[in-house]
Protein backbone atom coordinates (compact mmCIF):
# COMPACT_ATOMS: atom_id res chain seq x y z
CA UNK A 1 0.00 0.00 0.00
CA UNK A 2 2.88 2.31 0.79
CA UNK A 3 4.32 1.97 -2.74
CA UNK A 4 0.94 2.82 -4.26
CA UNK A 5 0.75 6.04 -2.26
CA UNK A 6 4.33 6.99 -3.14
CA UNK A 7 3.71 6.23 -6.81
CA UNK A 8 0.54 8.30 -6.80
CA UNK A 9 2.34 11.24 -5.16
CA UNK A 10 5.13 11.09 -7.74
CA UNK A 11 2.57 10.93 -10.54
CA UNK A 12 0.73 13.98 -9.20
CA UNK A 13 4.02 15.88 -8.85
CA UNK A 14 4.96 15.13 -12.45
CA UNK A 15 1.57 16.33 -13.68
CA UNK A 16 1.85 19.50 -11.57
CA UNK A 17 5.33 20.16 -12.96
CA UNK A 18 3.98 19.74 -16.47
CA UNK A 19 1.11 22.16 -15.82
CA UNK A 20 3.45 24.69 -14.21
CA UNK A 21 5.90 24.49 -17.13
CA UNK A 22 3.15 24.83 -19.69
CA UNK A 23 1.51 27.91 -18.18
CA UNK A 24 4.67 29.71 -17.07
CA UNK A 25 6.85 29.04 -20.08
CA UNK A 26 5.32 27.34 -23.12
CA UNK A 27 2.09 29.33 -23.20
CA UNK A 28 3.82 32.65 -22.52
CA UNK A 29 6.64 32.20 -25.03
CA UNK A 30 4.53 30.80 -27.85
CA UNK A 31 1.97 33.59 -27.46
CA UNK A 32 4.76 36.18 -27.45
CA UNK A 33 6.29 34.89 -30.67
CA UNK A 34 2.91 34.36 -32.33
CA UNK A 35 2.19 38.10 -31.91
CA UNK A 36 5.70 39.48 -32.44
CA UNK A 37 6.38 37.52 -35.60
CA UNK A 38 3.31 39.16 -37.17
CA UNK A 39 4.86 42.55 -36.36
CA UNK A 40 8.14 41.41 -37.92
CA UNK A 41 6.24 40.24 -40.99
CA UNK A 42 4.63 43.67 -41.32
CA UNK A 43 8.05 45.36 -41.08
CA UNK A 44 9.37 43.14 -43.84
CA UNK A 45 6.26 43.70 -45.96
CA UNK A 46 6.80 47.48 -45.94
CA UNK A 47 10.56 47.05 -46.49
CA UNK A 48 11.56 48.45 -43.11
CA UNK A 49 14.70 46.32 -42.98
CA UNK A 50 16.38 48.27 -40.16
CA UNK A 51 13.45 47.66 -37.81
CA UNK A 52 13.24 44.05 -38.95
CA UNK A 53 16.92 43.47 -38.20
CA UNK A 54 16.66 45.15 -34.79
CA UNK A 55 13.57 43.12 -33.91
CA UNK A 56 15.23 39.95 -35.12
CA UNK A 57 18.18 40.49 -32.78
CA UNK A 58 15.78 41.02 -29.86
CA UNK A 59 13.82 37.86 -30.69
CA UNK A 60 16.99 35.82 -31.09
CA UNK A 61 18.33 36.92 -27.69
CA UNK A 62 15.01 36.06 -26.06
CA UNK A 63 14.93 32.70 -27.83
CA UNK A 64 18.41 31.82 -26.56
CA UNK A 65 17.24 32.39 -22.97
CA UNK A 66 14.10 30.33 -23.55
CA UNK A 67 16.06 27.59 -25.27
CA UNK A 68 18.21 27.05 -22.17
CA UNK A 69 15.11 26.07 -20.19
CA UNK A 70 13.18 24.25 -22.91
CA UNK A 71 16.08 21.97 -23.77
CA UNK A 72 15.37 19.99 -20.57
CA UNK A 73 11.63 19.60 -21.12
CA UNK A 74 10.88 19.52 -24.85
CA UNK A 75 11.79 17.38 -27.81
CA UNK A 76 15.25 18.32 -29.06
CA UNK A 77 14.13 18.04 -32.68
CA UNK A 78 11.54 20.79 -32.18
CA UNK A 79 14.11 23.06 -30.58
CA UNK A 80 16.59 22.40 -33.39
CA UNK A 81 13.93 23.21 -35.98
CA UNK A 82 13.26 26.57 -34.32
CA UNK A 83 17.00 27.28 -34.12
CA UNK A 84 17.41 26.55 -37.82
CA UNK A 85 14.40 28.63 -38.73
CA UNK A 86 15.68 31.63 -36.74
CA UNK A 87 19.06 31.38 -38.48
CA UNK A 88 17.49 31.18 -41.93
CA UNK A 89 15.22 34.11 -41.15
CA UNK A 90 18.17 36.18 -39.97
CA UNK A 91 20.04 35.51 -43.24
CA UNK A 92 16.99 36.39 -45.34
CA UNK A 93 16.53 39.66 -43.47
CA UNK A 94 20.20 40.58 -43.86
CA UNK A 95 19.96 39.87 -47.60
CA UNK A 96 16.68 41.81 -47.95
CA UNK A 97 14.93 38.74 -49.36
CA UNK A 98 11.29 39.60 -48.74
CA UNK A 99 9.67 36.45 -50.13
CA UNK A 100 11.91 33.95 -48.33
CA UNK A 101 11.74 35.95 -45.08
CA UNK A 102 7.93 35.95 -45.17
CA UNK A 103 7.87 32.20 -45.85
CA UNK A 104 10.33 31.46 -43.03
CA UNK A 105 8.32 33.65 -40.65
CA UNK A 106 5.24 31.57 -41.31
CA UNK A 107 7.27 28.40 -40.82
CA UNK A 108 8.52 29.73 -37.48
CA UNK A 109 4.99 30.59 -36.36
CA UNK A 110 3.89 27.05 -37.23
CA UNK A 111 6.79 25.57 -35.24
CA UNK A 112 5.81 27.54 -32.13
CA UNK A 113 2.18 26.50 -32.60
CA UNK A 114 3.20 22.84 -32.87
CA UNK A 115 5.07 23.07 -29.57
CA UNK A 116 2.09 24.72 -27.93
CA UNK A 117 -0.24 21.94 -29.13
CA UNK A 118 2.17 19.15 -28.19
CA UNK A 119 2.73 20.44 -24.68
CA UNK A 120 -0.81 21.35 -23.72
CA UNK A 121 -2.48 19.32 -21.01
CA UNK A 122 -4.89 17.04 -22.78
CA UNK A 123 -5.83 13.38 -22.63
CA UNK A 124 -4.17 12.78 -26.01
CA UNK A 125 -0.85 13.97 -24.61
CA UNK A 126 -1.15 11.90 -21.44
CA UNK A 127 -1.99 8.55 -23.02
Amino acid sequence: MRMVVISFIVFVLVILLWVWFHFTSVEVVTSYYWEKLIDLSNSIYVDDWNKAETDMMEYTVRWEKTRKLWIYFLNQKDINNIDASFKKLDIYIRNFDKTMAQAELEQLRVLFNVIKEQECLSLDNIF
